[in-house]
């Protein structure tokens, strides 16, 4: 188990080391990281549309009142 540890460890710092394997992996990054920005900014929207301290007082108003809840 240990020999093959060592040598799956030499492989991975030697494909660390090559210039393709660098540049390929900072395109993958900013692939990522500019997904992972639309998405975080639609979350933001999304926050900012739905206030949830306005949607508690919707429900706890149908609730004493008798109505069904508002649907979304």
């Amino acid at each position: 188990m240990a020999i093959l540890r060592t040598v799956l460890w030499s492989l991975a710092k030697r494909a660390a080391a090559d210039p393709r394997v660098q540049k390929k992996a900072g395109q993958a990054f900013r692939a990522v990281d500019g997904k992972m920005d639309k998405a975080a900014d639609k979350v933001a929207d999304v926050a900012a549309a739905k206030d949830p301290a306005r949607e508690a007082g919707r429900m706890l108003g149908a609730f004493l009142s008798g109505e069904r809840p508002p649907k979304r």
